[in-house]
């Protein structure tokens, strides 16, 4: 049937040219167009003589494909392998092979994974398996290119008729040529790491497109383009959030989207098929000691800029670090956010047309006259929350806008991001997630406060005359917890200058031993015996740690529905602890209110 299929195939090429020769002929009667100049193929050429440890293995491969070896070797800025042809006669008369390298394939591949990907490449060329499999691929690609490229009605219709019978004809052999294209990539580099190539190549994909279009483009619209544009890559590949993304993509590669020419099974079915092949249970086990695969090349960071500056050559872009490229277009894309709500909120007459004038609309709960501001195309039971997203994302853009313009917060890289909105003080802040949480729950005025003090706060600091300067010492209770649990301690105590955490004495283990004893309460017995002594005090002892407001971080409160409660704590210097405790500890005074009331933006509730 295969043979039939081919012979077949063979009847059609010979169709084939006679409606080229048509289409040509339509070429030469259609309005005279300037002669065509031979194209760039891109990249950076690399030669032998600079690269032999390349050349050698590239030639290699070849030997094992039983096809020639490409005529040029190209360096690219894209996330694919490629070996290409130029052909004449729709695929029958042979030219200048090349091969492509994408530099992103290579900081994402190791070594033996980029030789099972050469090697398929190469083997859609070879004729070692059957000497048509290499000329239907040629011929697929060339009439695809010339069907694609023609534009006059008498031609475009009879080709691309022909075109789908052809390809109809020939899919069997182009999916059994793939097939062997991989059987080749599994000899060289093994079943396991072939199908480890496949899995890795669509997350490369991905992670490439993120960084062209939520890094690279952020520049391009202010005229820049980030300096060490490869490295860069290879930061946001690093990055823990986008390592975890990756893994996901990999472990369930999602089918691409392919054009009617295209002759490769599905990606989940070739996955499969190498598995499958390997004999050895532990070579998927054995760790790969082939390195990255920009090893292969000599002096690779040389040629990785070279081409960034062939890349970039003649974009009137100016090169800038991608830390100052962020911090210029979050503060950009801020400000029209934060214009597209004042200006809306003016020409609806919601008064003052100002920050602190969308914020009192909120805390008062004229909801309304923000939400309506907003029009969806949604269904009516969805409108709602659809409008408090939008007006949340615009709010939040205006605070940080005014903050920024204030000096008081800065947009900063993050590999996660594409930016970041950090404080003086250098903690993260998210005022879109603030304005949601106020816009659909009244339990979160407390930090709604926050904002407006923080945004109504002058920046120089009052004269001593007028204002003492804040407490660095704790001189009274607010509140307190026991028993809690984590790194020893077992009481939390709330003053007006700070949190203090402490461990129990012996004293304190045998007072709270004979409470369980007598049916009293360990916890009110471990409150009581700290509140009897002076906050200042108590934090002077061994067993107290005392932190003062103004060097905590953050703090998250967990509350979750088994009863169970925690507490992470982060201090400015570092230092961390995690509390535990239950329903049955015992609690006094308004701890979390009062904690929400110093932290403000900095305490956050699950």
């Amino acid at each position: 049937m295969r043979t039939l299929r081919a012979a077949l195939a063979v009847s059609l090429l010979a169709v084939a040219y006679v409606l080229a020769a048509f289409a040509l002929v339509g070429r030469q009667v259609a309005p005279r167009r300037r002669p065509r100049t031979p194209k760039d193929p891109g990249g950076l050429v690399l030669t032998e003589q600079d690269q032999p440890g390349l050349w050698a293995e590239v030639l290699q491969l070849a030997a094992a494909a039983g096809t020639r070896a490409p005529d040029e070797i190209r360096l690219v800025p894209d996330a694919n392998a490629a070996v290409s042809e130029e052909t004449s006669l729709l695929g029958l008369r042979t030219g200048t092979r090349r091969m492509f390298l994408g530099v992103p394939l290579l900081q994402g591949l190791s070594r033996n994974q980029l030789h099972a990907v050469l090697a398929h490449e190469l083997g859609h060329h070879s004729t070692t398996h059957t000497r048509l499999g290499a000329l239907i691929h040629r011929s697929r690609l060339a009439i695809a290119e010339v069907a694609a490229s023609l534009s006059n009605p008498l031609v475009k219709r009879p080709f691309r008729t022909y075109a789908r019978l052809f390809f109809s004809l020939t899919g069997p052999i182009a999916r059994a040529h793939e097939v062997d294209a991989d059987r080749l990539s599994a000899q060289v580099a093994g079943p396991r790491t072939a199908a480890i190539a496949l899995r890795t190549l669509p997350a490369l994909d991905a992670a490439w497109r993120i960084y062209l279009e939520q890094y690279v483009e952020a520049g391009t619209h202010y005229g820049l383009r980030p300096t060490r544009f490869f490295d860069n890559f290879t930061n946001l590949m690093s990055d823990p959030e986008r390592l975890e993304e990756l893994a996901r993509i990999s472990a369930a590669p999602p089918e691409a989207k392919t054009s009617a020419y295209d002759s490769h099974p599905p990606l989940s079915e070739r996955i499969e098929r190498l598995e499958a092949m390997s004999d050895d249970p532990d070579e998927g086990a054995a760790e790969d000691k082939s390195g990255n695969a920009t090893s292969i090349l000599r002096y690779p960071s040389q040629n990785f800029l070279a081409l960034e500056d062939k890349t970039f050559a003649g974009s009137g872009l100016t090169p800038a670090p991608m830390a100052e490229i962020v911090t210029v277009a979050g503060a950009r894309a801020a400000a029209i956010n934060a214009e597209a709500l004042l200006n809306a909120m003016q020409e609806n007459q919601v008064l003052p047309a100002t920050v602190r004038g969308a914020l009192d609309k909120i805390a008062s709960g004229d909801l309304d006259a923000l939400l309506d501001l907003v029009e969806v195309e949604t269904a009516p039971e969805q409108a709602g929350e659809a409008k408090r997203k939008v007006i949340a994302r615009l709010l939040g853009a205006a605070i940080a806008h005014e903050l920024v313009g204030e000096d008081k917060a800065r947009y900063e890289l993050s590999w996660a991001g594409p930016w970041r909105l950090v404080d003086i003080a250098g903690q993260e802040v998210d005022p879109e997630d603030l304005a949601y949480e106020a816009l659909g729950s009244p339990g979160f005025a407390a930090a709604l406060r926050a904002w407006v003090h923080q945004l109504d706060a002058k920046v120089d600091p009052k004269p001593d005359s007028e204002a003492g300067p804040a407490p660095t010492q704790p001189d009274g209770y607010i509140g307190a917890l026991a028993p809690i649990s984590g790194d020893g301690f077992r009481t939390l105590l709330v003053t007006d200058a700070g949190l203090m955490l402490l461990k129990p004495s012996g004293s304190d283990r045998l007072a709270t031993g004979l409470a369980s004893v007598t049916a009293g309460s360990p916890g009110r017995k471990l409150i009581q015996r700290a509140l009897d002594r002076s906050p200042a005090e108590l934090a002077a002892t061994a067993n107290a740690a005392y932190v003062p407001w103004d060097q905590i971080r953050a703090l998250h409160l967990k509350q979750s529905s088994s009863g169970r409660r925690s507490a992470d704590i982060t201090t400015a210097a570092g230092k961390g602890w995690s509390l535990r405790w239950t329903d049955a500890a015992e609690a006094e005074g308004h701890i979390w209110p009062a904690v929400d009331h110093y932290l403000g933006r900095r305490f956050t509730v699950d």
